[in-house]
């Protein structure tokens, strides 16, 4: 969001709380990517929730530079940011707007996905030149044509030329389930095969996402669509089967102040129910809080201050953590503050901050990165 705009970067870094980002793991991943699938394979970079909170257009841009064949995303504003970049290569919107808009849609450059009846009558309607993947439902049950439904889609786009397929694709609902898989897979197949009959033999077809790359590398059809595989950002399982690098390096913030308190002390640390203080203690607070994607409520976890521990207190406020510094007493305001990544001898994995706030990996790393600026 600030990239763009120094003053406004410059002013929120004035709350000292930060992302550092590995920009160079886009380009290591879509290495690894590469491996896993056959020569020829194009391999679509999914660039939906704003670039998994990294930035669409940034995202985009780091992997164009090492080469990625085009690029998917799950809004309008999206596509047209990869486009302002000056991104020519190919931008599948996956299904997010109205059938009402579908001419605006249309003039914007992208290829569209024809999900349903109405969709597809909508495009046609525009009357604006467009090309479209089919989506195909195997049993994920959010998107796509049904068997009953697909053969009359493939029917009205071959007596057209308004609407120019280019692509079928689908989804897996269950990627490390080998029996769903395969009979997704096999639902799939059905419909390629329909496509076929109705004369569309020669179409981009695309089945696997990041976790179906790793786990079935045989399901690679046409091309893939990798998200969180190029981003580093799978759960601990899935990153131990392949060398993926993480694009968040650490999660950091500063101490903006520290506060003695005395035994006795009726302390509700960040509106929990007020507790009595057995012993002194020594508290610092950080500019981070729930508002940037943590846990309001306990567990809470741990931070590292100059590579030693310290205890997160009370209730996470807005903006705002506080945490025990009384075995600490040489960090004060302004020391550095690491919730993911290394400090010392120590690191916190974005795995083990996500197991203490009860959150996938896929739900915590662009609720962080989303709400910091990124350094």
């Amino acid at each position: 969001m600030y990239e763009n705009d120094p003053q406004a970067r410059e002013l929120r870094l004035l709350r000292p709380a930060w992302a550092e980002i590995d920009r160079g793991a886009i380009g290591a991943n879509l290495a690894v990517a590469r491996s896993l699938v056959r020569d020829g394979v194009k391999i679509y970079f999914v660039c939906k929730g704003d670039g998994f909170g990294f930035g669409a257009a940034t995202v985009a841009r780091l992997a164009a530079d090492a080469g990625v064949d085009g690029f998917c995303v799950g809004s309008p504003e999206e596509g047209a940011a990869i486009r302002a970049a000056g991104i020519d290569r190919e931008v599948l919107l996956f299904a997010s707007t109205l059938p009402e808009d579908a001419a605006r849609v249309a003039s914007l450059g992208l290829t569209v996905t024809i999900q349903s009846m109405e969709s597809l009558h909508a495009f046609m309607s525009a009357g604006i030149a467009v090309d479209a993947f089919v989506e195909i439902d195997p049993g994920f049950g959010r998107f796509g044509f049904l068997p009953s439904q697909w053969m009359d889609a493939f029917r009205a786009l071959a007596a057209q030329s308004v609407v120019r397929l280019k692509g079928i694709y689908t989804h897996l609902s269950s990627p490390g389930d080998e029996t769903v898989t395969g009979s997704q897979a096999g639902v799939f197949d059905a419909a390629l095969a329909d496509a076929s009959t109705a004369g569309f033999d020669d179409v981009t077809t695309m089945l696997a996402s990041s976790r179906v790359m790793i786990a079935h590398p045989d399901l690679s059809y046409r091309a893939v669509d990798p998200g969180r595989l190029l981003y580093g950002a799978l759960d601990r399982g899935w990153m131990e089967r392949v060398p993926l690098r993480s694009m968040l390096r650490a999660v950091r913030a500063r101490i903006i102040h520290v506060q003695q308190h005395p035994a006795g002390s009726m302390l509700g640390i960040g509106y929990s129910a007020p507790i009595r203080l057995e012993r002194a203690m020594r508290v610092g607070v950080v500019p981070i809080g729930f508002g940037d994607g943590l846990n309001h409520v306990p567990p809470l976890g741990r931070v590292l201050v100059n590579g030693v521990q310290a205890q997160v207190m009370g209730r996470r406020s807005l903006l705002h953590t506080v945490i025990d510094l009384t075995d600490l007493p040489d960090v004060g305001v302004g020391s550095v503050v690491t919730l993911v990544g290394e400090d010392g001898k120590e690191q916190i994995t974005i795995d083990e901050l996500a197991d203490t706030l009860k959150l996938p990996v896929m739900e915590l790393l662009p609720r962080l990165v989303r709400s910091l600026p990124q350094v």
